[in-house]
């Protein structure tokens, strides 16, 4: 009996930890450059296609091996038809269920030069229309030639959003859409009111319940 109870509630345990079938949502269906390839000529841009608009408050970054950024400003795409469907899950009447996109949305990102061979990396963070984070990165080995940086360059500085970082709510968009709506953007969480994610509460109560297990278990006489 001790035994199943202690398997009831690590499945539980389990289930809670894992990631939610939501994290699916809006993801990066393919990059151009693909991940782990190798560029031998120089391009003006670099291209991330997602499975439906990135958000108006994305952030993107292209570093070179030095870590220097070489990116300037984003803009989307035109949408195109995928080469192969992207399988993801959306929620509907309270069940998750598999979902193919068959339309991919554009990030074309400039890149001003190239200052070095070896390994750049693209990184990515947004948020999706139903308000899950999306964020990643990419990376490939530039072997080609190396370019000058523009005349008067400097890399930009700039950081991401605070919607991004959970510190606001993100605007909203209809999923696969291409259009963004207009959202309200909530202030701050106030910092002298913590909340715990329901995964850590559901995980505690899991090991407190566990542990009133193993303890009766032993206190309890044995049968001869």
């Amino acid at each position: 009996m001790y035994r199943k109870i202690a398997a009831v509630l690590a499945a539980v345990a389990l289930a809670v930890l894992l990631p939610s079938p939501a994290q699916a949502h809006g993801q990066l269906a393919f990059s151009d450059p693909v991940d782990r390839s190798t560029l031998t000529e120089p391009r003006e841009s670099v291209r991330l296609v997602f499975t439906e608009k990135a958000n108006t408050a994305a952030y993107f970054t292209v570093k070179a091996p030095d870590g220097t950024r070489v990116d300037h400003g984003w803009s989307g795409g035109e949408p195109k038809p995928l080469a192969s469907p992207v399988q993801e899950l959306t929620l509907r009447d309270g069940n998750w269920e598999p979902q193919l996109y068959k339309i991919g949305f554009p990030t074309v990102i400039p890149v001003s030069h190239w200052p070095q061979t070896g390994v750049y990396t693209i990184t990515y963070q947004s948020v999706a229309s139903d308000g899950d984070k999306v964020s990643g990165e990419v990376r490939f080995d530039y072997q080609g030639k190396i370019t000058a940086a523009p005349a008067g360059w400097q890399p930009p500085t700039n950081q991401p959003d605070p919607i991004l970082l959970g510190q606001t709510t993100a605007p909203q968009q209809p999923a696969g859409s291409g259009g963004a709506t207009s959202g309200a953007v909530a202030g701050p969480a106030a910092p002298d009111s913590p909340t715990w994610p329901y995964w850590a509460l559901a995980g505690l109560v899991a090991a407190v319940v566990l542990g009133g297990v193993l303890v009766h278990r032993r206190g309890a006489p044995r049968r001869r």
